[in-house]
């Protein structure tokens, strides 16, 4: 039964304070509408293909790395954390192109087919305890298992299944997992318990969690299903989770920037201002895509598998407390 405590435990703060644009914006923006935009993407790669969302998908995540380089460059983060920054991401850099070079592509492939995976897992994680922080952080250990547990289990179940079923992953070949049957349907049943406890625990204390969060765990659990169940059938339907993706996390940087910056405000000069200093680092991101994928280069290539190779590691290092400690003025 829901004590007294949990149900009046939102904190004392505007609504402005408990969403980054607000209830409905957060909901269809960040939240992809709980999942039924994920699902409306999967109806419509089913009936009409891939095409058009093939090229969103190629505008959006270079534009989605550019956010990150964006975040990094406000935070002069190249300063305060030259090694995570600077160094990491170099080292990156040539193991890639060594491995490239060396006949063993088949490796890289391989890291960004299981990276991705985790990259785009970790940030439904990290946007999810967002809002559980606005709720002043999980109601009891049990509530943090069982959060944890809804949004890995199923990224851990999908791609399972995928690497076990599909042995391409973009027409590339990679180094995939051949898991038994009856292993892949342990692991499914495992993700769905843990996706109705969770969805069970937080509706008997729905006045203490906060709707974002439950949103968000929704999303990721249909994404992952879609992307990578269905996705082992149809490559294309990866392309659900790669749109849900760019766009929650185009609009959680931005978002960020509007906090940091103070510009929750009606002046709508300051807000074009900041909307157009913070487009700089994604337009360049878009740019250096189409000089490297439109000169032809061979050895330009690895650069762009690099740079994504580097995004992922910049992505888990750039929100962490201590780089918004480092970031802070």
């Amino acid at each position: 039964m829901t004590t007294a405590a949990e149900t009046t435990r939102w904190p004392d703060r505007s609504a402005s304070e408990m969403w980054l644009y607000s209830e409905a914006g957060d909901f269809w923006l960040v939240c992809a509408g709980g999942g039924v935009l994920i699902v409306a993407l999967a109806l419509l790669l089913y009936w009409c293909g891939d095409r058009e969302l093939s090229t969103a998908d190629i505008l959006l995540a270079e534009l989605h790395l550019g956010a990150t380089y964006d975040a990094v460059a406000r935070g002069q983060l190249w300063r305060r954390m030259p090694l995570e920054i600077v160094v990491v991401p170099l080292v990156i850099l040539a193991i890639t192109y060594a491995l490239t070079y060396g006949g063993y592509a088949i490796v890289v492939t391989t890291a960004v087919v299981y990276l991705a995976a985790w990259h785009r897992g970790r940030q439904n994680l990290g946007i999810a305890r967002y809002y559980q922080f606005r709720m002043g952080g999980a109601l009891s250990s049990w509530h943090g298992r069982l959060f944890h547990g809804a949004v890995y289990l199923p990224m851990v179940a999908g791609v399972a299944f995928f690497t076990s079923t599909s042995p391409l992953h973009e027409d590339e070949e990679y180094i995939g997992l051949c898991l038994d049957t009856g292993v892949l349907w342990v692991l499914g049943v495992l993700a769905v318990a843990s996706v109705v406890a969770y969805l069970a625990f937080t509706v008997r204390c729905r006045g203490g969690v906060h709707p974002g969060e439950r949103w968000v765990v929704v999303a990721n659990v249909l994404a992952f299903g879609s992307a990578y169940v269905l996705g082992a059938w149809s490559v294309s339907f990866i392309l659900v989770l790669a749109l849900h993706h760019e766009v929650q996390y185009l609009c959680f940087t931005y978002a960020m920037v509007r906090r940091s910056a103070g510009a929750r405000t009606a002046d709508c000069g300051a807000g074009l201002r900041l909307l157009a200093s913070f487009t700089v680092w994604p337009v360049i991101g878009l740019a250096t895509w189409a000089a490297c994928k439109f000169s032809e280069l061979p050895w330009l290539a690895p650069f762009l598998v690099g740079g994504l190779l580097c995004h992922y590691w910049l992505d888990s290092r750039i929100w962490t407390a201590r780089a918004r400690r480092l970031a802070s003025p």
